[in-house]
C-alpha cells in the first residue's frame, strides 16, 4: 500500500469514527427514552426506539454517502485527475536539525 492510499484510508477510518462516536454519544444521553440496551417497557419507549432506529439509519447512509463521495475526491485529486488544473507538490523542511527526512 503506498503512502497515498494510506492516508486515505486513515482519513476515512477517522470519519467512520467521527460519524459512529457521535451517534454513541447521543444514545447515552438519550436512550433512556426508550430503554437503551434493553428491550422498551412501554408504548413510549417503543416509539421512541422507533424514531431513533429511523433517525440513526438515516444518519449513518448520509455519513456513508458524503465518506464515499470525499474519497472519491481526494482519491482523483491525489491521483492528479486530469479535470484538476495545478499540482501541488509538498517539500518537507527537517526538524530540530534532523537533515533525514
Amino acid at each position: 500500500m503506498n503512502d497515498q492510499n494510506k492516508i486515505i484510508q486513515n482519513i476515512e477510518k477517522r470519519f467512520k469514527t467521527l460519524m459512529i462516536g457521535s451517534i454513541s454519544r447521543f444514545e447515552q444521553a438519550f436512550g433512556y427514552l426508550w430503554n437503551h440496551g434493553h428491550e422498551p417497557t412501554n408504548e413510549k419507549e417503543e416509539f421512541f426506539r422507533d424514531k431513533w432506529e429511523d433517525l440513526r439509519y438515516e444518519l449513518l447512509n448520509h455519513g456513508n454517502h458524503q465518506i464515499r463521495s470525499a474519497i472519491n475526491e481526494l482519491d482523483d485529486f491525489i491521483n492528479h485527475d486530469s479535470k484538476y488544473k495545478y499540482n501541488y507538490n509538498f517539500l518537507l523542511k527537517p526538524k530540530n536539525g534532523d537533515r533525514n527526512v
